[in-house]
């Protein structure tokens, strides 16, 4: 897997959409679901255009992989649900997972922590 410095901007008031998709996955499976996310992520959608960034999460229990996919407005991501290649990507990755769940989200608000006093 690839570790280049983040590209993620949380802005509230932008067309900017996130792709939230909870993966459930039995924890033997976790691996190969976040290493054809990965490879998919990075021979695909990097090359989509509207395509910002995308990080992949999992939990520590082995049973959940999040994928949080930001593009650049809603179109964009719907382009990219119509592409063949993004269509056998998502048929693959729901082989591997018992479910998933996208949701298409954009950003309301944006906290950070207090460090007035640091």
């Amino acid at each position: 897997m690839t570790s280049p410095a983040t590209t993620i901007s949380v802005t509230t008031g932008t067309p900017r959409v996130t792709l939230v998709n909870m993966f459930t996955v039995a924890p033997e499976q976790q691996e190969a679901l976040v290493e054809a996310l990965d490879e998919a992520t990075r021979s695909i959608f990097t090359k989509m255009p509207g395509f910002i960034s995308a990080n992949l999460h999992v939990s520590l229990d082995g049973t959940r992989v999040v994928n949080y996919a930001q593009w650049a407005d809603q179109a964009s991501y719907a382009v990219a649900l119509r592409d063949p290649e993004v269509r056998k990507h998502v048929q693959h990755a729901a082989g591997i997972a018992q479910a998933y769940d996208p949701t298409l989200a954009q950003v309301r608000s944006v906290h950070h922590a207090d460090t007035a006093g640091s």
